[in-house]
Formats: structure tokens, C-alpha cells, sequence
């Protein structure tokens, strides 16, 4: 005999009408408590997920976020990169894929903060549609206006709607950065206010009447990085050109990112997805990306992902793209971001003095100057623009005692440090 409760004879119809009134209710109250929870998420995915992460030793922290709430479908929409092909050959993708080197790119840098200066804008949130792409370009051109302008910290806020429904490069399907950069070089974007954005696939015809000729645009752009990425070509491509296009394949784990610096623990790829590279760190191994997924995910919008990200399943910034300056005076492009290092930090002397040299690598066009602090260190110069070298003298110490002295060359401290003179017995 089953374990099922027996149901009278005559009262089938009814009892059935019953349960599927209580369905109604119920699904009725999730919607009403949710939307789009009805399918949300395995209510132990994110145990698993912290699980995950203690066994691997990752350095990150996992939490209940808005987008890990979402169900399934919608988890999905906020993401949209199509799947990524081959760099095509021609003015957009040269031969050499990594960015002009400027030597010993900076231990850290964070365009949210260089120099004190902030060359990037709010994070924005591209809701449910799948327009990612579309968000990392527009991202990516308003910092090369901020640095065109050099106007840190000012308003610059085009419109992701104008490439979600007139570039052609994609839609709330799913686009492509290639495309989305071919169109911002060769058309550009409006303000905001043009053609404000709507998390759909709206009419071109319902923008503004000058959004396509009053627009925002960039002299050209490249790949970066392409397939095969190494740490170095991506810090020198931010250090060069500025905040950088990337793709990346989410996985599960990601939706639960609240903290710490990210790398892949565990759960099934989900999709690929675009953001922005604003910076890195070589004492963390970091780098520091911009998300669009609103302020209330992450790091106030932002997440850290660990180097070793580009040789894992995650695939980071297997492709960066870079922009090659905003067109604000088509006559005058602006100077790349520059960027110093020493070849060395100090050097030691005996008594007796000597000459030196320190080797300063910057980019292209970048200028520099060069002082010294110690009146018994004499400079073979006072500056220079791009790599070069800046050579130096260091007069005999007549007293028994070390003496330190600095030299300030293109913003970075360079120690000397000398030996004092013996004294003989008598």
C-alpha cells in the first residue's frame, strides 16, 4: 500500500482545483517578494561557493550580492560578450599586439587616483540586458576624455544605449568591444541625455537628433593583449594609454564576489563578459577592474582579480583593447598617459667620490626633470623627455662619516649614499 492519503471518490476534481488555487498563491507571493528570485538561486550555492574557496586558499570573501539573488536567465543578462574571435588584420589590430612599452612600468597605479586625480567615471549598472560590452567601451571613452581634457574628477557621461541600439555591434543579446570601439572611433558616442539608457533594444530613432553628430570619439584603438596575455604587456598598456577594454568567462563562484581579490573557485562557466581595467597592483598581484553591475556588487561596483587569472579558466584579459586618445581636437590628439620608473632606487660611493648614472624609462613624448638635494652631488643635467639616462658626480667625503644624499628624477627618489674617509693612526 502507497503512502499517499486516499482521496474519496468524487472529491479528485476538487482537490485538484485546490492545489492548483495554492500554486497560484504561492507563485502570486514570490513575485510579489521578488520578481526574479522565482528562480533564484540554490539557497546552498553560496555555501558551497565559501567551501570552495576555504580548500583552495583563495583571498577573496563570498556574499549574498543582487546579482547572485537573481535567478538563472537573469544571472545571465548581466553579462553579453559574444563569443570573442580572432583580432582581424588592418589599422585596428597591427601586427604587434602589445602595447608601445614604457620600460619598468610603476609597481602599482590606479586611475581612480594618479597623482591624486580620479580618470574614471561612476559605475553604472547595465541591468537585465546583456550590454556589457557596450558598458566597458563607453567606460573606456569617457576616461580618455577625462584624460584628453585632463580634467580629472569632472562629468563625463556618454550613452550605452547609442551602441546598444545604433552601432550595430550588438544588442541586449550580447555584442562585441571590436565593434563597439569601430563605432565609437568612426561615429562616437553623445551625452547621456541624447539617448538615455533604457536596458533595451529601443529604436536608434529614439534618440536625440544630433546623436551622431555631436559625439564623443577616439583617433583609433588596438588590441593589447590578444589570446595569449602576460601581466606585463597589460600594466604596460594602463600605464601607456590609460583604463583598458577587457573580456573575461564568468563562472558561478562570481556572482557571490563581495571582497578580496579574485580568482576561480568553483561552478560552471556562465558566460563572457566585458569590463574595464583601471589599474593593478605587483605587491598584491592584483589587478583593479570596474564591473557594471551597480555600486551594491563588489567593491562598490569594482572587484580585484589575481594575476594568475590570465592563464586560468577565467581567461582574463585574454583580449584588451586600448584607445588611442579622445578626439576633442582632431589636429591636436592628446599626449599618452605617461609613466616613470628608475633602473635603480640608490648607489653606494667610497670616499672618494665617482660618477654615476641612473636609466629613466618613460614613454614616448613624456617629459621629465632632474635635481639634486646635496650640494656634493653635481647632475649632468636637469630633465629629459622618454627613456634616457641621467648621469652624475659625487664629490670626495672629507669626513669620517657615511653621509646619504638624494637625487629627485622624474618624480621618483634615486639614494646615494657615500662612505666616510679613514682615518690613518698615528
Amino acid at each position: 500500500m502507497s503512502g499517499a492519503i486516499p482521496v474519496p471518490k468524487g472529491k479528485e476534481t476538487s482537490r485538484t482545483s485546490w492545489l492548483a488555487a495554492a500554486g497560484l498563491l504561492v507563485l502570486a507571493a514570490a513575485l510579489c517578494l521578488g520578481g526574479p528570485s522565482v528562480a533564484g538561486a540554490d539557497p546552498g550555492e553560496l555555501q558551497m561557493v565559501r567551501q570552495a574557496i576555504k580548500a583552495k586558499g583563495a583571498k577573496w570573501q563570498a556574499e549574498e550580492t543582487p546579482i547572485s539573488k537573481l535567478g538563472k536567465e537573469a544571472r545571465r543578462k548581466r553579462l553579453g560578450l559574444l563569443e570573442a574571435e580572432l583580432p582581424p588584420t588592418g589599422a585596428e589590430a597591427p601586427a604587434g599586439t602589445a602595447a608601445s612599452p614604457v620600460g619598468t612600468a610603476p609597481a602599482s597605479l590606479d586611475w581612480r587616483s594618479f597623482n591624486g586625480m580620479n580618470y574614471v567615471t561612476p559605475v553604472k549598472n547595465q541591468g537585465n540586458c546583456g550590454s556589457c560590452w557596450a558598458f566597458a567601451a563607453a567606460a573606456c571613452l569617457e576616461s580618455q576624455i577625462l584624460l584628453g581634457k585632463d580634467m580629472p574628477g569632472a562629468t563625463a557621461n556618454v550613452s550605452e544605449q547609442a551602441l546598444v541600439s545604433c552601432s550595430g555591434a550588438g544588442s541586449c543579446g550580447g555584442g562585441t568591444i571590436s565593434g563597439a570601439s569601430n563605432y565609437i572611433r568612426d561615429v562616437g558616442l553623445p551625452v547621456e541625455a541624447c539617448f538615455p539608457y533604457t536596458a533595451s533594444d529601443a529604436s536608434c530613432g529614439e534618440a536625440c537628433l544630433t546623436c551622431k553628430t555631436e559625439t564623443a570619439t577616439i583617433f583609433g584603438w588596438h588590441y593589447a593583449t590578444a589570446v595569449n596575455p602576460t601581466v606585463e604587456a597589460v600594466k604596460n598598456a594602463l600605464a601607456t594609454y590609460g583604463p583598458l577594454v577587457a573580456t573575461m568567462t564568468v563562472y558561478g563562484d562570481f556572482y557571490y564576489y563581495r571582497s578580496g581579490i579574485y580568482s576561480y573557485t568553483s561552478g560552471t562557466a556562465q558566460g563572457g563578459h566585458a569590463v574595464l581595467i583601471v589599474g593593478y597592483d605587483d605587491p598584491g598581484q592584483y589587478f583593479i577592474v570596474k564591473n557594471s553591475w551597480g555600486t551594491s556588487w563588489g567593491e562598490q561596483g569594482y572587484f580585484r582579480i589575481a594575476y594568475s587569472q590570465l592563464n586560468s579558466v577565467v581567461y582574463f584579459a585574454r583580449y584588451t583593447i586600448a584607445y588611442e586618445g579622445w578626439r576633442g581636437d582632431p589636429d591636436n590628439p592628446p599626449e599618452p598617459a605617461c609613466s616613470y620608473s628608475l633602473s635603480a632606487s640608490g648607489q653606494t660611493f667610497p670616499a672618494t667620490g665617482g660618477e654615476g648614472s641612473v636609466g629613466v624609462s618613460a614613454g614616448s613624448g613624456c617629459t621629465w626633470t632632474a635635481a639634486s638635494n646635496a650640494a656634493w652631488i653635481t647632475l649632468a643635467g636637469s630633465g629629459g623627455t622618454g627613456s634616457s639616462a641621467v648621469a652624475f658626480q659625487v664629490a670626495a667625503n672629507p669626513s669620517k662619516f657615511t653621509r646619504t644624499g638624494t637625487l629627485t628624477i622624474a618624480g621618483q627618489t634615486f639614494t646615494v649614499t657615500q662612505k666616510g674617509a679613514r682615518v690613518s693612526k698615528k
